[in-house]
């Protein structure tokens, strides 16, 4: 096709034909920017749709990860809720009572509040995203903003979570258990036996441990340090509960907001 618009423009040119000459060579000319404006855009509308693509998958999977995180949201609530139900009963009779009533349900009380379970955030695709910088890859600039703020708000509840279980749980309410309830001197081998074999504290020995810490406790030092023990772990799961209530919240706004899109 060049090499024929060439020959007409020598022929034109050998011919003195000036101004159809120029004529032609401006036609030619448009039709050249025409056919590289069409080229251009092809090659946009291709690479947007390549783009359109890529997004959807990366939105298909951020579904996918919320709808476990849901999963995981109502289990933490589950046993959160769980630990409130425990220590509650125990709590209620001290302050009518203004004493504990050491029996097998007690001990056994005591066993479960020594427990804890780790909250972990399920973000794989939101990860990817920020690591890859394909976060820009959103085109909703709301949507992405409302990405980015809910995986934010999640990793902080994950982090005062775990830092609580870190803090409270295992670094201060069970040694101030073990102190009170005499198990043993060896904290550290007890938490180790407790994590392989998968069983509370109180566990150990039912019968002998309800007459330690019923003598244990006549010392109003560690009545104290066991009402006051209990009484925050409570505190701490009704915390956990209102977090996570909040969050299972923002989960399914957000997964409303992706389903509304992908129905656009």
């Amino acid at each position: 096709m060049i090499k024929l618009f060439r020959n007409i423009r020598r022929k034109l040119a050998a011919e003195g034909k000036t101004s159809a000459y120029l004529r032609y060579a401006v036609g030619e000319i448009v039709l050249v920017v025409i056919g590289i404006l069409i080229a251009l855009n092809i090659n946009n509308w291709n690479s947007n749709r390549i783009k359109k693509q890529k997004e959807n998958v990366y939105l298909t999977n951020i579904k996918r990860d919320l709808k476990e995180q849901l999963k995981t949201i109502e289990i933490q609530i589950d046993y959160e809720t769980y630990i409130n139900n425990v220590a509650t009963p125990i709590m209620t009779y001290y302050k009518e009572n203004q004493s504990f009533k050491v029996d097998s349900v007690f001990t056994r009380s005591i066993g479960i509040l020594t427990g804890r379970t780790t909250f972990i955030k399920n973000s794989p695709t939101y990860t990817e995203l920020i690591s890859s910088g394909n976060i820009d890859i959103i085109g909703n600039d709301n949507l992405k903003d409302d990405i980015i703020s809910y995986y934010q708000e999640l990793e902080r509840i994950e982090l005062i979570i775990n830092k609580n279980n870190n803090l409270f749980t295992d670094a201060v309410f069970i040694p101030e258990i073990l102190k009170i309830s005499e198990i043993g001197t060896d904290i550290a081998s007890i938490l180790d036996f407790k994590a392989k074999n998968n069983i509370t504290l109180m566990d150990l020995n039912e019968t002998r441990l309800k007459e330690i810490t019923k003598k244990q406790l006549e010392n109003p030092e560690n009545e104290l340090k066991m009402i006051n023990c209990i009484n925050f772990r409570n505190i701490l799961a009704i915390l956990h509960i209102d977090r996570l209530n909040v969050q299972k919240e923002k989960t399914q706004i957000l997964l409303e907001k992706l389903e509304s899109k992908n129905n656009d």
